[in-house]
């Protein structure tokens, strides 16, 4: 916890991690090889959707059933008439079949580039599974993996919205973000860590993750499903734009704020290890609104309540401090009552004409 606050600190008063980010190349080096996301003189080759890395999260599941009729080479010969072929995969069957977020490990925690090059790394169903994702859409260690852009389609039973997750040196996905925030300003941009991400989307070059709520484990909801499908469809026709306009076409300033994810704070718990407390009622729901170091976060079982400051012992951070995940009912297993977040303004360039 100390650790990630100070982290939130740093990116609250704009420090290192910001301005590292900025000076980090767009080509991957050495040191990190799976950093080679997308640029704009780029051409996209290959759009996957993933849906089922959580196969208790059905209307990622279903939705990427639904684009799977689309799936196919690129241009005339492929049913969607994309300029770039699509793939669809099921991430997770066992998974889905078993209605479970996962069978014996989190997904989306398994693609980390050492345990997908350890050929030993395969006791585990979802370690298998996610060498054979390595091996369609990537591999992560390629400079040229055979899948540009990937989206992996996700639930939370926390109320996000739309909130869109990449990686905070990918500015071809802060680009593809800031075109989707002005079809539908109610979508978020967060960002993971500013290191080796371990998601599904990081086997390809660029990616997201679609984290959508709130919407109950094993449930459908229709107006969360809609909505996705529309930025879906918004999102592959801006790439297919990209491809048709080419790195000269006219594009335009667009101001956007991303949240950057800092802070995991635990539940209340007691001398036995047991919890004593839950999420306080006025925090319930609230993603993304801003509280203080007073706020009340958790109401304890013996009807105390405790503010932030005493959740974090004292280390609050600085600046506007945004909670998110709250209460995400699959993060009680990591003890991760919710994360905390700083806001930072972007300016990325957008296509003008996206048709």
């Amino acid at each position: 916890l100390r650790a990630g606050l100070r982290h939130t600190r740093a990116m609250a008063a704009g420090g290192p991690s910001d301005e590292a980010a900025a000076k980090k190349p767009k080509t991957a080096s050495a040191e990190e090889p799976w950093a080679r996301w997308l640029a704009r003189e780029d051409k996209v080759s290959c759009v996957a959707i993933t849906g089922g890395t959580h196969g208790n999260e059905r209307n990622g599941v279903y939705l990427g059933r639904r684009f799977a009729e689309l799936k196919g080479p690129a241009g005339k010969l492929g049913p969607h008439g994309y300029s770039f072929e699509l793939k669809v995969l099921e991430s997770n069957p066992a998974s889905v079949e078993a209605n479970l977020r996962y069978t014996e490990e989190d997904m989306n925690r398994c693609f980390f580039l050492k345990d997908l090059q350890d050929a030993s790394h395969t006791k585990l169903y979802e370690h298998r599974r996610a060498k054979e994702i390595d091996s369609e859409l990537g591999p992560k260690s390629s400079l040229t993996p055979k899948c540009d852009f990937i989206f992996d389609l996700h639930n939370t039973t926390a109320a996000t919205g739309v909130a869109l997750m990449t990686h905070p040196r990918d500015t071809f996905a802060h680009e593809l973000y800031a075109h989707l925030h002005k079809t539908d300003p109610s979508v978020r941009l967060v960002f993971w860590a500013n290191a080796e991400a371990p998601m599904l989307p990081s086997v390809g070059r660029s990616g997201m993750t679609f984290e959508v709520g709130p919407v109950p484990w094993g449930c459908l909801h229709a107006g969360q499903y809609l909505q996705s499908e529309r930025l879906l469809h918004e999102a592959l026709k801006y790439l297919d734009c990209h491809n048709r306009s080419g790195p000269t076409a006219e594009r335009c300033k667009t101001p956007i704020t991303a949240f950057k994810s800092g802070a995991k704070v635990p539940y209340p718990r007691g001398p036995d290890g047991q919890l004593a407390g839950m999420i306080h009622p006025n925090l319930q729901g609230q993603d993304f609104v801003k509280i203080s170091a007073s706020t009340p976060v958790f109401t304890l079982f013996d009807g105390r309540e405790q503010t932030l400051a005493e959740a974090v012992k004292g280390e609050v951070p600085a600046g506007d401090i945004i909670p998110f995940f709250v209460n995400e009912a699959a993060y009680y297993e990591k003890d991760i009552a919710f994360m905390l977040a700083v806001t930072v303004s972007l300016e990325p360039e957008v296509l003008v004409n996206v048709s």
